[in-house]
């Protein structure tokens, strides 16, 4: 007997729908996977009755629905210091106008997880801290590196680093591409190393330009505090076998004061410095401290620390995240006071204000710099009219009058102020980013339009 084309798709055997009609329905709902086939069978009408066959694969499900599978794998340990390195680059940070660095280099020990970070202006010298890194690490703990994983980033894969490898006996563990949880350790580590860096700068107000020092303190800190993976013990002491001693931390930013030496001054001049501790050394009882005056990080010995300060700011700027309205001018208040413009920057010129907000300072203290400011410029047009000015406004106008720095008048001046250089940084990263100008040949017999930068307080 015969039987057509249109009567086998239609026909059914023992309640089996034929194949084909299976899959015609896959494709009628837009490739509708099949378990939700069978529920649109039993809530909807006009679809066969009886069990729609499926075939194992769909080429349109494959080439346009196939997704990354879950990450399941594992590693298996280390049971050794050195056994496996993980390392990664993280960079270019935008902020490094005032300093020499725009990346750095992780190294993580798989079995202790102590970490260890140079910093390089860039990428290109990741092979070069490597070999600082296993020459230090090797002649310290008396091992050799084992095993480096990474990803197949440009610095890794060059013939040099190959080489290198290779005469040392060093396996390499080079992730697939586009799949960093291969390289888990070191990214992630990567991203605490930026989230705790960026709080502590955030914390106290410092200039980002700092990035280096708080990235430097955040992985030494780390190496003394315990790991989920080792349980009871740090870093420092599964890599090391010492038990670390935490008696010299300091909160980062805190003020110090620092020791003058006699020949570094006159007779009557003062015996100490004021300085920022940004971070320790390896050496014992010695510490990094920022000069806000000259912009350059000193190590010193002879210092006492300020804790006070640093807390109370901190105390201060967590309170008062959640009452930016008492600092903020509502646009109706703001037009019932009647403030002339001259008043403001008389206001500015008598303010030394610092290149950043260390914080914003309550009510008490806003209305007393208030005061000082307004024994200088006079009352406001508003007070000798009888007008009552908002406890808001009074708050706003201090904490600005805090906020206004100079105007540099050339580049020279503007660099040594962080404030000017975080704010040259951005308006280049603006102006790249957006692709305002296209790099062309120079047309002979034309004149060519400078440019310069012009600094204005908006």
């Amino acid at each position: 007997m015969h039987v057509d084309g249109c009567e086998a798709m239609a026909s059914k055997v023992e309640g089996l729908v034929s194949w084909d009609d299976g899959e015609l329905w896959h494709r009628r709902l837009g490739h509708l996977h099949h378990g939700a086939l069978k529920i649109l069978q039993q809530i909807t009408t006009g679809l066969p009755k009886g069990t729609l066959a499926q075939s194992d694969q769909c080429k349109g499900c494959t080439l346009g629905k196939f997704v990354k599978a879950t990450f399941h794998e594992k590693d298996i340990h280390a049971m050794m210091i050195l056994e496996r390195i993980h390392t990664d680059v993280c960079g270019p940070f935008s902020v490094a106008l005032t300093t020499k660095h725009r990346y750095y280099v992780i190294f993580v020990d798989d079995f202790s997880h102590k970490c260890w970070i140079f910093f390089m202006q860039k990428k290109s010298k990741t092979y070069s801290k490597f070999c600082e890194f296993k020459a230090l690490v090797e002649k310290e703990s008396g091992k050799k590196v084992k095993a480096l994983r990474s990803d197949n980033g440009g610095e890794y894969i060059s013939d040099k680093f190959k080489d290198f490898c290779k005469a040392e006996g060093i396996q390499r563990e080079l992730i697939a591409p586009h799949n960093p949880q291969q390289n888990g350790v070191a990214e992630r580590k990567n991203g605490i190393i930026v989230g705790v860096a960026r709080a502590m700068l955030h914390d106290q107000g410092l200039p980002l330009h700092l990035w280096v020092e708080a990235c430097n303190i955040t992985v030494y800190v780390q190496n003394h505090c315990p790991h989920r993976i080792l349980g009871m013990s740090t870093p420092e002491e599964a890599y090391s076998g010492k038990k670390p001693d935490l008696s010299h931390l300091r909160i980062f930013s805190a003020n110090v004061y620092m020791h003058v030496m006699k020949d570094a001054r006159k007779k009557l001049e003062l015996t100490t410095e004021v300085g920022i501790f940004v971070g320790y050394t390896d050496t014992p009882h010695n510490y990094h401290v920022y000069l806000p005056d000259s912009g350059k990080t000193v190590v010193r010995r002879d210092i006492k620390f300020q804790e006070e300060k640093a807390m109370k700011c901190s105390l201060e700027r967590d309170l008062h995240l959640h009452a930016d309205e008492e600092l903020l001018v509502p646009k109706d208040e703001l037009q019932d006071v009647d403030q002339p413009q001259d008043e403001v920057h008389g206001v500015e010129e008598t303010t030394h204000a610092a290149p950043t907000i260390r914080g914003r300072k309550d009510l008490k203290e806003a209305e007393r710099l208030a005061q000082d400011a307004e024994k200088v410029v006079g009352p406001s047009i508003a007070q000798r009219r009888q007008r009552q000015s908002p406890d808001r406004y009074t708050g706003y106008m201090a904490l600005m009058s805090k906020c206004v720095v100079t105007e540099p008048p050339s580049l020279e001046e503007a660099v040594e102020d962080p404030a000017w250089v975080d704010a040259m940084v951005e308006e280049y990263d603006s102006i790249v980013r957006n692709s305002a100008w296209e790099i062309v040949p120079r047309l002979e017999g034309k004149s060519v339009v400078g440019s310069r930068w012009i600094y204005k307080v908006k």
